[in-house]
């Protein structure tokens, strides 16, 4: 199994100040709600708990692609993301659609993914409400403390309705199977009702299952956020405004 990396890049933002950026090009899960209403907190865990309950069957079965699926089990799957939207969103159910790798077991310790022999089998997802104009979509994101700015997958930013300008240069960061590029936008950005704009990386190598990203510019100034990994829980407490 070829090691996955994570890499770092600096920018400098004329507007702000010179940014470090951890960008993860990590061929694992991609999972993102497609649906204009928001899910209750319990609605969510159950179905991260029944990802997580599933996961291994996912492996098996449904290697390297889309599924659409609900609490109670898959709705559609197909290699092709659009496909499986078209054919769950006509089931008229809610839903998520999660990219099934083409492996799993593996366990992020930076700056290099190592494969686990033992682990205890959970991510740190939540929940949270991606807006740009009036393209919605509730994903489901990695909430990573080592990234500084959040991240999107091309396909991802391409729902939301992002183009890139003509003359709009590109940002390029070196990783050890090559170059990736990425521009930087403002994103509207909902946890637990609570509305805020935050930059994120948008990828423009359509790299597959690169994974969605929570970091901490501007969301870690709004949450206290508590990991619960026996619980297999994480919080997010509202930082109040002074």
């Amino acid at each position: 199994m070829r090691s996955d990396i994570l890499y770092t890049t600096e920018i400098y933002d004329k507007k702000l100040k010179k940014l470090k950026i951890y960008i993860a090009i990590i061929k694992v899960h991609l999972g993102y709600i497609h649906m204009n209403t928001t899910d209750s907190q319990e609605e969510t865990q159950k179905i991260l708990t029944w990802l997580n309950r599933n996961r291994r069957m996912l492996l098996d079965l449904y290697k390297n692609q889309y599924i659409a699926y609900n609490a109670n089990g898959i709705i559609a799957h197909s290699e092709n993301l659009r496909e499986a939207l078209d054919i769950a969103e006509a089931s008229g159910q809610k839903f998520v659609v999660y990219f099934v790798p083409r492996s799993t077991g593996s366990v992020k310790i930076l700056p290099i993914r190592f494969r686990a022999l033992v682990r205890h089998d959970w991510e740190p997802n939540y929940e949270v409400r991606l807006q740009h104009g009036n393209k919605i979509m509730n994903t489901v994101m990695l909430v990573d403390s080592g990234a500084e700015l959040s991240l999107i997958p091309f396909k991802i930013g391409e729902e939301l309705g992002y183009t890139l300008a003509d003359s709009e240069s590109k940002l390029i960061a070196e990783t050890i199977g090559g170059n990736v590029e990425y521009v930087m936008r403002d994103i509207e950005m909902t946890i637990n009702e609570k509305q805020f704009v935050a930059p994120v990386a948008w990828l423009q190598s359509d790299v597959g299952a690169a994974q969605l990203l929570l970091g901490r510019e501007i969301v870690f100034d709004k949450f206290n956020i508590e990991f619960r990994q026996s619980e297999e829980k994480i919080i997010f407490h509202a930082v109040k405004a002074p």
